[in-house]
């Protein structure tokens, strides 16, 4: 679905994520929260939550920002502008239930993961077909997607990875003093139509439902694709038990939306000429907060948070991203 995590071959059509059913989609709150549970006991654990995926299995890129952001003002609700005026990021109220959501249909990743995982290698990407799956709102294709997450402990390899995948953008080795823990690359996740028109996406498809015509005793086909473009970078940075989360998530041309919940805050700070969004996240019973910018120059959106035994205050993240932006971020 939105994103896939392993990527397949869709990276390699440069511009293919310009829309905004390509656009990231993570949901900041999940994120965060995973990230506090992993300093508590194991209990139940869940991974970074793409369009209802796990990022840790899925990698995936969804298809609006599932960030639960907050409003600016009561009546009022976040917008990011480029140069030219035009809304690059907007926040709205979002009154949809998980149920509804689900019904609009997720893609068949959630009954397949675990194959579709024991699959693929780190760092793949994998087509995938269902047979008599329909086509839903949610996928809008036959052709599926997913990646399986490979997280790179030494930063030479991280950087390499990057290069090699054409991103554009690079995270640093170190942020504020925290070393680097692991990144990730994530491939760039195509359109619809991409999937649907493009002759290596459809050659793929015409490959895997010609092998479901021989093959009656199953309904999952898979086949690992290659990526060569970034869609997003993911890095956390630790020093002793406290941790730094960064990502960047590139939007070739599109835009973003934010759903928010109405109990949340944030305002927009403006950090070395460019507006910050500090967002104040109620989850109960604890709650937190992260930053989010606009990268207009390489047309990307960052976010950053901190947590363990040492959260960064308010001040020093909006430090911490001053540093990041001057670095080119």
């Amino acid at each position: 679905m939105e994103r896939a995590g392993i990527h397949s071959g869709h990276q390699d059509i440069k511009g293919a994520a310009v829309h905004e059913e390509l656009l990231p989609g993570i949901n900041v709150t999940d994120q965060v929260m995973t990230r506090i549970r992993e300093m508590e006991p194991v209990r139940r654990r869940s991974g970074i939550r793409f369009a209802g995926k796990t990022a840790a299995t899925s990698g995936m890129l969804v298809v609006t920002l599932l960030i639960a952001a907050s409003a600016y003002a009561a009546s009022e609700y976040i917008q990011v502008r480029n140069k030219a005026g035009e809304v690059k990021i907007q926040h709205f109220v979002n009154t949809e239930t998980e149920e509804e959501r689900l019904a609009k249909g997720v893609s068949s990743y959630y009954k397949y993961e675990q194959k579709l995982m024991n699959f693929a290698k780190p760092g793949e990407q994998v087509a995938y077909f269902v047979r008599g799956e329909p086509v839903s709102e949610g996928t809008g294709s036959r052709l599926q997607l997913a990646y399986k997450e490979e997280r790179i402990t030494e930063y030479s390899a991280f950087l390499n990875q990057m290069k090699a995948k054409s991103s554009p953008l690079v995270l640093p080795e170190t942020a504020g003093g925290y070393d680097l823990k692991y990144g990730v690359v994530q491939p760039l996740y195509p359109t619809v139509d991409a999937r649907n028109n493009d002759p290596a996406y459809q050659q793929t498809l015409s490959e895997m439902t010609g092998e479901a015509q021989k093959d009656k005793t199953r309904n999952l086909f898979m086949k690992v694709i290659p990526w060569t473009e970034t869609g997003a970078l993911s890095a956390q940075y630790m020093k002793g038990g406290a941790f730094i989360n960064l990502s960047a998530f590139m939007m070739n041309g599109g835009n973003m939306t934010v759903p928010q919940k109405p109990a949340d805050k944030a305002e927009k700070i403006k950090v070395e000429g460019r507006e910050v969004i500090y967002n104040y996240i109620d989850y109960q019973p604890k709650s937190f907060f992260y930053l989010t910018w606009y990268n207009e120059p390489k047309d990307a959106y960052i976010q950053l948070n901190s947590w363990g035994d040492r959260v960064l205050t308010k001040e020093k993240l909006l430090e911490l991203a001053g540093e990041l932006i001057k670095g080119g971020l």
